[in-house]
């Protein structure tokens, strides 16, 4: 059985929707995402939303499940020369635990590599969250290096595992 889900590509239309969805799931989103406090009304995430479409070169996704608007998922940044794409992603709490982030992010993947030509993906977690790290292994990818204190999370620093996978490894 498949799971019902599709991307869908980042819009303004869905604003509220994801704004919701950020103030429905604060304080579980807020363990591992740094920037809730910069959320705090639907124009923010209007604002989000303007920022990565004005970015061409950067493509993020809604991710929905059984219709309903559940999570978001693409590439936050894009490095050239080589061709590097990092991705992030965050979902509903009540979605998570369902593999949806695993098929979302697979496809993400296939849209970096096929569409946008990269040499490289990324995915960039915190050392302690599991969660985040088993998407990227699930997903073939491999433990690269460990940044130290790469991210300042409220309170405190967390290091975050770098998961890769190129190009020339899927195609020998």
């Amino acid at each position: 059985m498949s799971i019902p889900i599709v991307i869908e590509p980042l819009n303004v239309k869905h604003a509220t929707r994801l704004f919701e969805l950020t103030e429905q799931n604060r304080d579980y989103l807020k363990v591992w995402l740094p920037w809730l406090d910069s959320v705090c009304k639907v124009e923010d995430t209007l604002e989000f939303i303007h920022s990565m479409l004005e970015q061409k070169h950067l493509v993020n996704y809604v991710i929905i499940y059984n219709g309903n608007v559940c999570g978001i998922a693409g590439f936050y940044k894009i490095e050239q020369d080589p061709k590097i794409g990092l991705i992030g992603y965050w979902l509903a709490e009540k979605y998570s635990g369902k593999g949806i982030m695993t098929l979302a992010v697979k496809q993400i993947v296939e849209v970096g590599f096929v569409k946008l030509k990269l040499d490289k993906i990324e995915i960039r977690c915190a050392e302690e969250n599991f969660k985040s790290r088993s998407i990227a292994k699930r997903l073939g990818f491999r433990k690269e290096f460990t940044v130290q204190d790469a991210e300042w999370l409220y309170s405190k620093y967390v290091n975050h595992i770098v998961y890769s996978q190129f190009l020339h490894e899927l195609n020998p």
